[in-house]
């Protein structure tokens, strides 16, 4: 097949899942074209275009080129400016030389400023497959909406106070429009069965699963016997992924047998975490933007891996440390459902600081019962957790045979 592949992300979980499902793509004789645009110019170490012959990048310049070294660098300006009028004329235009391509199909992913990308709305009448990682969570989850304010707010006076005023212009249009655009879909993807419930709430559209995978030849057990005395919870921004959970739960173990904590953030990243874990007596190690391979080598030397985030649509660090024998410890909830086996490969617990101690307790206690889990947990990543697997599924959906 000839698949034009759409993307506008930053660095993150979206941009691992295009380069990793399109190089997979590729390796199954596919022929790709890549459609950018001229934002986020730093990709990191997931970037598709490579890997591939055409690449097109479709030039954006809101406000007169004003902002765009703002947009080169990931740093996104008032939405109102970039978020609307310009950034769809630009899809317009992007969705014009799709068209003339003559492609089988279009893989859409998320776009970093609108989620669900306009080019949807000119691509009528071919078949077009939008993997949405999540519908955007600030209309539905207060935590989330509250966060992203306060920190609007922390912006000197009246600074502040004028992208709170733009924000409450802007979220409630950016919602309609996001939901305009996923109505042109022929067909939405998401990354597990939570979010295809919210694909649903939010667009009223059934969604095809396809879960995210893992290299389970990067991320593997280690080669040599590793002491495994430290739990691992790994994630950004700070504030949401329960890092502060996974401290009061430690916290709560008898100091005598308490493991240290590990907590990977991404790179640049500050937050206020050692001194919680200090008032707690928790022994705290914070990594800061870690390649794939230290990041492997985190997981190989957790006795385990916990899992804190609330309603996080997938949980990609649960089939990391799961294909790296180390078994995961998460919250009963969204997207850690379809990966964590309650007593087969971790433990799911309520979202709470003495559930969470009471199943890290039991694996400090019994390391043979923590490498059985976590041999069970590499033998599933190999079985169903693979990028490979998740191409497949993809591929399936691309093709029509899904």
């Amino acid at each position: 097949m000839r698949i034009a592949v759409y993307e506008n992300l930053p660095p993150g979980g979206a941009l691992r899942a295009s380069f990793e499902l399109g190089r997979q793509l590729l390796q199954r004789g596919h022929t790709l074209d890549l459609f950018r645009l001229s934002t986020y110019a730093e990709k990191g170490p997931f970037d598709l275009a490579p890997l591939i012959g055409s690449v097109r990048v479709e030039s954006y310049r809101p406000a007169l080129g004003l902002l765009d070294a703002r947009l080169s660098a990931g740093r996104l300006g008032p939405r109102s400016l970039t978020a609307f009028g310009a950034l769809r004329r630009a899809h317009r235009r992007l969705a014009a030389q799709i068209r003339a391509g003559g492609y089988d199909a279009v893989l859409l992913h998320p776009d970093g400023m609108t989620q669900a990308p306009y080019a949807l709305r000119w691509l009528d009448g071919l078949r077009t497959v939008y993997y949405c990682q999540e519908p955007p969570r600030f209309a539905t989850e207060r935590a989330i909406l509250d966060r992203h304010r306060r920190r609007l707010a922390s912006s000197p006076f009246p600074i502040g106070l004028a992208r709170l005023v733009e924000d409450r212009l802007v979220s409630p249009r950016l919602i309609q429009e996001d939901r305009a655009s996923v109505a042109h879909a022929t067909v939405i993807a998401v990354n597990s069965v939570y979010s295809r419930e919210r694909a649903w709430a939010a667009y009223q559209r059934e969604a095809l699963v396809v879960h995210l995978g893992v290299d389970a030849d990067r991320f593997q057990p280690a080669s040599d016997q590793v002491a495994r005395a430290e739990v691992l919870s790994v994630g950004s921004p700070a504030a949401a992924k329960g890092h502060d959970q996974v401290i009061e739960a430690l916290a709560l173990l008898p100091a005598a047998s308490r493991p240290a904590l590990r907590v990977v953030l991404g790179r640049g990243e500050r937050s206020d975490l050692a001194e919680l874990a200090a008032a707690r007596g928790v022994t705290l190690e914070i990594e800061a933007g870690l390649g794939e391979a230290e990041l492997a080598r985190c997981y190989q030397r957790a006795l385990a891996t916990v899992c804190a985030a609330r309603l996080e649509p997938f949980g990609l660090t649960a089939i990391e440390s799961l294909a790296c024998a180390t078994p995961v410890v998460a919250i009963r909830e969204a997207g850690y459902r379809d990966s964590v086996e309650d007593g087969v490969n971790g433990f799911l617990t309520d979202p709470e600081p003495a559930a969470l101690a009471e199943a890290v307790g039991r694996l400090c206690s019994d390391p043979h019962l923590a490498r059985r889990l976590g041999r069970a947990g590499r033998e599933q990543v190999l079985d169903r957790w693979t990028w490979e697997h998740a191409a497949a599924r993809l591929e399936a959906i691309l093709t029509g045979r899904a």
